[in-house]
């Protein structure tokens, strides 16, 4: 991934892939089709298709869950080396947020389940016992989540440390706008936690504010973050609509917990 960018170049296709969102028009009436097949089609239409290309009706919930990853992945990384490679690695640890939830279920003496093995990156990683687990973490890119594995933090709180200590040093206009989105994300983070709950009016919160961060850093790599941010939400949003239509539509299936 080390090869140099250039911060105008990156910006312009930050930009240029920002305004290819869906807007809530798009969204209400993509969401307005019941059934998964006219879901997808819709979805093929629309310049988000890249995120389902690997998706059909037939395909279930965890294949689903487990392509979105996946795209994140590719997506995050192609972002990233668009830009000076000073970047690069903070950048590129957002490629990561999908899989804390199922890292953290790697710390449990349990055998892994079925859908998590078949994870590229998590499977893997989940054979044998937790301390064998750790050592596998420790010898991929994902090493500095080894903490929450051994008990000693969250996932969420290992990776964020990770991403403060792969931040570089910055102007002053960039440091302070990057200063606020830590704020606005900290404090997004916080109202979760104290109303247990990941509602949409947070959720519509934290799209304001990422939003107005996204044109006051404008010229900065406030806004690339700003930008993934803000897709991170609407795949959630994708997340939710491609699920409850997999498992409670016409044909909907039984979520394997094993």
């Amino acid at each position: 991934m080390m090869r140099e960018g250039n911060m105008e170049y990156a910006l312009t296709r930050v930009h240029a892939r920002h305004g290819m969102r869906l807007a809530e028009g798009s969204w209400r009436r993509l969401e307005a089709s019941r059934d998964l097949s006219h879901y997808l089609e819709v979805l093929r239409t629309s310049p988000q298709a890249h995120w389902i290309a690997s998706l059909d009706p037939a395909s279930d919930s965890h294949a689903m869950e487990r392509a979105l990853r996946n795209e994140w992945r590719r997506y995050v990384t192609g972002v990233a080396v668009w830009h000076p490679q000073l970047w690069q690695p903070w950048l590129a640890w957002l490629a990561w947020l999908p899989l804390l939830g199922l890292l953290a279920a790697l710390a449990r003496a349990a055998p892994a389940p079925r859908w998590l093995l078949a994870d590229p990156v998590c499977g893997p990683l989940a054979l044998g016992s937790p301390e064998e687990r750790i050592a596998a973490l420790q010898r991929t890119p994902l090493a500095a989540l080894a903490p929450a594995l051994q008990g000693r933090m969250s996932v969420a709180h290992a990776w964020y440390a990770q991403w403060q200590r792969l931040a570089p040093r910055s102007d002053e206009p960039t440091r302070q706008l990057r200063s606020r989105l830590l704020v606005t994300l900290e404090r997004h983070a916080e109202a979760m936690l104290r109303t247990q709950d990941s509602s949409i009016a947070l959720r519509q919160e934290l799209t304001v504010r990422l939003s107005q961060l996204f044109r006051a850093g404008a010229e900065t790599v406030v806004a690339s973050v700003c930008h993934m941010a803000l897709l991170a939400l609407d795949l959630e949003r994708l997340r939710g609509g491609l699920i409850s239509r997999r498992v409670f539509g016409p044909r909907g299936e039984r979520l394997e917990a094993t």
